[in-house]
């Protein structure tokens, strides 16, 4: 059993790890550099899993040295929110292999990172060890910088590199009842579409009302695939799940079911009473969810309102970003209070995931500052009008907090690959695409 220690600045990693008891789990996480100190003097922990922005006094390089000093063997995952050359050269020089940005690492890739075995890292130390070796009984400078550009690039390590790569995404749309979750989450899946190549894929979740075919206007039973259900039962949740049960379902057959809606691939709902209460179970969406993450890069799942149905809870604690939708009234706002309070307290779900879209804003509602202070422990990422003219700009203003890779133009195509690498995301974002038609809530 690995002996894990974190030191993050606040309880929400270590709160999760919690849920696996096959870690050794120190009991709260530590907020300062002297407590890590004091720990890591005092008991012999496997791993130490950092943020470089931990309070302290000293310089974070200088702290990791100081940590290493006391424990040779410890091996520490650091989270940082940039890495400039003298980080890179400080961890290199301490032999820390695992090194994550805090705003794309997701808690699969932390577990990973702890699962992972220690041939990777005595591989690194051997590779290290040989270069230095060399150097040592060289002293040729232009030896010396061969050695070490041989090191950097036959390492079998996580490296930052300046290509672009799209990171995957599980976004979840949640909120209170009646807010127009469904809605969001066609209209929004569409925009994105029309701004990144990427593939997407939305689930339709609600496993009692499932309703996505309905706006956006697609069959919702598959017709590439013959299954024998009743004529109510029949959508691509339900077909999946059959297939499943007879250990039929792979990524092809996801591809045959699934429905195409313009730019994204849809799996539609389930309305069907009995399966919600009889068959779908956790074990079917972990294998539809599997299947789905080998080929989409943006997975949307639509949910229910309803805490009470295991697809709400299952979805939430997937989600590497839950879309909290909620109408900016007296009633909607202590709804949402509560419905979130759940999500955190008893199902501890991460509060940094949630981020909140406030839907059919209404002037005459609550004003906007104070639906922030009444939710002030999280983020306003949208105000939707349903106004014509406002919609796709709302919905597109909340794309900015997502990290995708944008449509190209032609011209950018034609650029070099350095050329390209050399402009922020944010830039290339500014690519004018097509408009897409935002559906309006018929609510």
């Amino acid at each position: 059993m690995k002996k894990i220690v974190t030191a993050m600045g606040n309880e929400t990693l270590n709160d999760e790890l919690k849920k696996y008891t096959k870690y050794d789990l120190y009991e709260n996480d530590l907020y300062y550099q002297d407590a890590v100190i004091d720990v890591v003097t005092e008991y012999n922990y496997d791993i130490l899993i950092v943020s470089a922005l931990l309070q302290g006094q000293f310089e974070f390089g200088e702290f990791i040295e100081k940590i290493r000093k006391i424990d040779r063997k410890i091996r520490i995952v650091v989270i940082t929110d940039e890495l400039n050359d003298y980080l890179k050269r400080k961890l290199n020089d301490n032999d820390i292999v695992d090194i994550f940005f805090d705003d794309r690492v997701t808690l699969s890739e932390i577990i990973d990172a702890i699962d992972r075995e220690e041939p990777l890292l005595q591989k690194y130390m051997k590779i290290k060890n040989d270069s230095m070796q060399k150097v040592s009984e060289n002293k040729n400078e232009k030896y010396e910088n061969e050695i070490a550009n041989s090191f950097e690039k036959n390492i079998d390590r996580p490296v930052i590199v300046n290509e672009i790569i799209q990171k995957q995404e599980i976004i979840v749309i949640s909120g209170t009842n009646g807010s127009g979750k469904s809605t969001v989450a066609a209209n929004f899946s569409r925009i994105l579409s029309g701004k990144t190549s990427s593939k997407i894929l939305l689930i339709d979740l609600d496993t009692l009302n499932g309703n996505l075919d309905e706006i956006l206007d697609i069959h919702k039973v598959p017709q590439n695939v013959e299954i024998i259900l009743d004529e109510n039962k029949k959508c691509g949740l339900n077909y999946a799940v059959e297939l499943i049960s007879k250990n039929r379902f792979d990524t092809n057959i996801l591809d045959e079911i699934v429905i195409n809606a313009g730019g994204i691939d849809v799996l539609t709902g389930n309305t069907s009473l009995h399966y919600c209460q009889n068959v779908l179970t956790e074990e079917h969406y972990n294998r539809i969810l599997e299947c789905a993450k080998e080929k989409y890069d943006f997975i949307v799942i639509d949910t229910s309102s309803n805490i009470f149905l295991d697809s709400t809870k299952w979805s939430l604690q997937q989600a590497s970003r839950v879309f909290f939708v909620t109408e900016n009234n007296y009633v909607s706002m202590k709804k949402a209070s509560q419905l979130i309070s759940v999500f955190t307290d008893n199902w501890k779900i991460w509060k940094n995931k949630i981020e909140i879209i406030i839907n059919k804003e209404r002037p005459s509602g609550i004003e906007f500052e104070v639906v922030e202070k009444i939710l002030s422990d999280y983020k306003v990422i949208g105000k939707i009008k349903n106004e014509e003219e406002n919609d796709d700009i709302q919905y597109i203003k909340m794309l900015e907090t997502i990290n995708y890779i944008p449509k190209q133009s032609i011209i950018s195509r034609f650029l070099s690959k350095k050329y390209i690498e050399s402009f922020p995301i944010k830039n290339l974002s500014n690519t004018k695409v097509k408009r897409n038609e935002v559906i309006r809530s018929a609510n």
